[in-house]
């Protein structure tokens, strides 16, 4: 028993690292290399409309990257005709937006301020959060 030794050469080395750098990639990737849902996501053709006692604004999600997006929060921050803040609501996206795809979006507001019922107020949606896989 005096022979057992628990050092390792260099052969074992050489042979480990490999296997180690392999098991990092994914790391690394999670780390690096996952996608901004800001820079990613673009927003257009922004319409306000009044349906009733709520206020509805809908528009279309852009997906510029070859990633795929899902849990996609759009924000939309309401101001008057000064710049004031008023209000803002959020909604959130069931569907999954593929690379290089668009999808249709609506955020109701219940129960709007009055500025916004006669058009005094002026919307700004952008998207505040969403998840995408890094793989």
């Amino acid at each position: 028993m005096s022979n057992l030794s628990m050092n390792w050469g260099r052969k074992q080395l050489w042979f480990i690292i490999p296997f180690m750098l392999l098991g990092f990639l994914p790391l690394i990737k999670m780390s690096f290399f996952k996608g901004d849902v800001t820079k990613d996501l673009k927003i257009s053709d922004i319409q306000t409309r009044v349906s009733g006692y709520s206020l509805e604004v809908v528009g279309i999600i852009t997906n510029t990257s070859n990633r795929e997006w899902s849990g996609i929060t759009v924000e939309a921050e309401f101001f008057d005709a000064s710049g004031k803040f008023i209000d803002e609501a959020s909604d959130y996206i069931r569907s999954d937006i593929a690379g290089n795809a668009k999808e249709y979006f609506k955020i109701t507001v219940p129960s709007p301020p009055d500025e916004a019922l006669n058009g005094a107020m002026r919307p700004i949606v952008k998207v505040s959060s969403g998840h995408t896989s890094p793989f």
